[in-house]
């Protein structure tokens, strides 16, 4: 029998699963394997038809299948038993999905897919309607027990601008954000220190709105000196000389004024060896950073909306104010969340930092404390007005959740930045297409941790029963701030672009509206 499959609609509009074929293609040998066996360079490529197969596949059969998938669902398919020739060694042909599926326009599209591949990928679907309005792209993962095909659409945005199609209403705490934790780092440098793998600009452009950067003071006692240096922890971020705080703001001014549809959140912390203090550090970015560029930050001390930062950086404060303080120059305070916490929330931020990774085999529980994260975000509806609250007097927007991916030990290489992103992200990435605000099929309760916890226990129920849709669950389904480690490297931004793509539920709300 074939490997089982489950289909995942990461789209904002319902699709429908209307047929399966399955079949041996000869021409296709298990040693050239790959996750979409018929695949085409161009999507207006028409791959082979069913008769045009039958003619020299080693067996074919079809099923009308019928399926609606709504925005979020998810349903397992099973091909019916195909006869064999006796397997050799040498010529063991690939059993082939062909899912045809078609949109509420009535358009369809064609993807074939090898269920039992073992990498990820990632493909266009072939369009079978002459200049659909749309198009789709599956993407693969192989996935224990069943291995998981996820459609979105997310390849249409452009990413230096994807916030042009967010509702102004919306406070930034309801939209779903991807950042950069140490966003600085991509410089040469220890692999424990190096923890990205390209610039700011380039984080920038690919969709990243929120930047966690870690400075020192030049100077520890003279204000008049503006110098701050990029560091990450005790170690500075480049062996090839010092890199300071300018180039990287000087990055995100450039970009908002390309991009004005866009905001990013600036998150400053003072670390390394100096003697500065924060209040130092305070007076330094008062007097040299922000004052000067005033119509470029967001400093008030509450979470805004989005219509009242488009084009400028919002601040996120880390560093201690002095006691005299007053005035508009605070931002959002987050100096006071416990450190190393699975879960801590205070003032503005509901926060999951579990940083201290002391040895690799505490991976696996870093990655279980951010997808639960992940879980109470998604279980959030959040208040926008003229939706649900009142416009003129809204209810005020929840804390903003920060799911930090990362943690590492400086002295041990198996928990260096790279070693925890490669197992993290991965699995992230994974557990937003499999289970992302999907009730658990024979979970009665509808509780988030617990239905987290179903969910890993239960290997089995994770893609589905077959014949069954898992439905989505109370919410809006977004994932807050979700912060990570080396961002694109290989080329790979699918995580961001999925974060992008979980504000499908609060748009739909607003559309609603």
């Amino acid at each position: 029998m074939a490997s089982p499959l489950t289909v995942r609609n990461l789209t904002p509009s319902a699709i429908i699963i209307k047929s399966l074929e399955c079949f041996e293609d000869p021409n296709m040998r298990q040693s050239r394997a790959t996750a979409f066996p018929s695949a085409v360079k161009h999507a207006q490529s028409i791959a082979p038809s069913a008769p045009e197969l039958g003619l020299h596949a080693k067996s074919f059969k079809q099923q009308n299948v019928d399926v609606r998938l709504e925005p979020w669902e998810s349903y397992t398919l099973r091909a019916p038993n195909l006869e064999k020739p006796e397997p050799r060694s040498s010529t063991l042909s690939i059993t082939t999905f062909r899912i045809t599926v078609e949109n509420e326009e009535h358009e369809r599209f064609r993807i074939d897919t090898n269920p039992t591949y073992t990498q990820k990928a990632s493909r266009a679907f072939t369009p079978l309607t002459a200049s659909p309005s749309i198009s789709y792209t599956a993407l693969y993962h192989p996935m224990a027990p069943t291995a998981h095909l996820t459609i979105h659409s997310q390849h249409l945005l452009d990413y230096s601008k994807w916030m042009q199609d967010i509702a102004d209403t919306l406070p930034l705490s309801a939209i779903s954000i991807p950042g950069a934790h140490n966003a600085h780092t991509h410089y040469r440098a220890l692999p424990s220190v190096r923890c990205q793998v390209v610039d700011v600009a380039t984080q920038l452009a690919h969709g990243i709105r929120f930047l966690d950067i870690r400075v020192q003071p030049a100077s520890a006692t003279d204000t008049s000196k503006k110098d701050l240096y990029l560091v990450h922890g005790a170690f500075p971020v480049s062996l090839t000389g010092t890199k300071y705080l300018d180039p990287v703001l000087d990055a995100c001014y450039k970009f908002l004024a390309e991009n004005p549809s866009e905001t990013v959140l600036v998150s400053l912390k003072r670390e390394g060896v100096g003697s500065a203090t924060d209040a130092h550090l305070a007076a330094i970015l008062e007097k040299h950073y922000i004052a000067p560029h005033a119509e470029k930050w967001f400093v008030a001390e509450r979470i805004p909306y989005l219509r009242e930062v488009r084009g400028k950086l919002v601040l996120v404060r880390r560093y201690q104010l002095p006691n005299a303080t007053t005035g508009s120059l605070l931002g959002l305070d987050a100096t006071a969340w416990q450190h190393n916490s699975t879960h801590a929330v205070h003032g503005h931020f509901c926060v999951q930092d579990f940083c201290e990774i002391m040895h690799p085999s505490l991976i696996p529980d870093k990655l279980h404390h951010s997808t639960a994260h992940l879980v109470r975000a998604a279980a959030l509806t959040h208040f926008i007005p003229g939706v649900n609250t009142d416009p003129l007097n809204p209810i005020p927007p929840g804390p903003l959740y920060l799911n930090f991916l990362t943690g590492s030990n400086f002295f041990r290489t198996g928990t260096w930045p790279h070693k925890i992103a490669k197992v993290v992200n991965r699995g992230v990435e994974e557990w937003i297409c499999k289970g992302h605000h999907l009730c658990e099929l024979g979970t009665e309760t509808h509780e988030p941790e617990n239905m987290h916890a179903a969910a890993l226990k239960k290997g089995e129920a994770v893609g589905g029963r077959d014949g069954e849709i898992r439905k989505v669950r109370e919410g809006d389904g977004g994932a807050g701030v979700v912060v990570m480690d080396m961002l694109g490297e290989g080329g790979d931004w699918d995580l961001v672009k999925l974060i992008v793509g979980l504000n499908m539920g609060v748009m739909a709300k607003v559309k609603e509206g």
